[in-house]
């Protein structure tokens, strides 16, 4: 937890405990909003031994030239600030645009980017014209609705391609039902690292869904929000 006065509680509330739709309309109603919540979370990840930011620059920089990143609730897009220059494509999204890297987007509704859903009837599909290698979600999962973010993590990656998910750790109801969740949408897990006191890693790869899922499936996935708790702030 950090200490945060009531406008920080408040938009913390709102971005937490509500659907990504109250957000993103909070936002387009007064965008400063955002710059405020990103520099009071800037000032409490600095008082953390590690920043999982820092982690996805490091790890990812070794990526082919031809690579393509997309960064789902990206906030200052530090990931493509720092990638980009050596050779990655990073696809920023956030709620609010500043006009040069990030894309305005919801993104546990609908990105702007290609790709398709495996059909009710399908088998063995992972859809089709996916331009994305890896998604990452940095402390992205806000929102009642967060399971729809990692539905259009599966529609824009590439077959095999990789999703990499840094939460706080406190957060966590249940991992093991987490990661029950996420694979339900269409991914493995390839690797949990929870040495960090402050937040957990996981590595999923995208794999063919054994069926395609209907309506009563996804309302199921979705109603399962309440596994990642709203993060905390103390009054100051």
């Amino acid at each position: 937890m950090c200490l945060c006065g009531s406008q920080c509680r408040l938009i913390n509330e709102t971005l937490y405990k509500s659907d990504s739709e109250h957000a993103y309309q909070m936002m387009k109603q007064d965008p400063n909003v955002f710059e405020e919540y990103h520099t009071g979370f800037r000032h409490q990840v600095e008082s953390w031994p590690a920043n999982p930011v820092a982690h996805y620059v490091e790890t990812l920089s070794a990526c082919p030239p031809r690579t393509v990143i997309a960064d789902l609730g990206c906030g200052d897009a530090a990931l493509a600030k720092a990638l980009v220059p050596k050779g990655p494509t990073v696809l920023s999204f956030d709620l609010v645009s500043e006009g040069k890297y990030v894309i305005e987007a919801d993104i546990c509704a609908k990105l702007p980017l290609p790709g398709s859903e495996a059909n009710i009837e399908d088998e063995e599909s992972q859809g089709d014209a996916q331009v994305v290698d890896i998604v990452v979600c940095a402390l992205s999962l806000m929102g009642t609705n967060w399971p729809g973010c990692i539905r259009e993590a599966w529609r824009v990656l590439r077959s095999g391609g990789e999703l990499k998910i840094a939460e706080v750790a406190s957060r966590f109801t249940d991992v093991e039902a987490f990661i029950s969740l996420v694979t339900s949408i269409g991914f493995k897990l390839k690797s949990k690292d929870d040495r960090n006191t402050h937040f957990t890693l996981f590595e999923f790869r995208k794999v063919a869904r054994k069926r395609g899922l209907s309506g009563k499936d996804w309302e199921k996935i979705m109603s399962r929000g309440s596994l990642l708790k709203p993060c905390e702030y103390k009054r100051r």
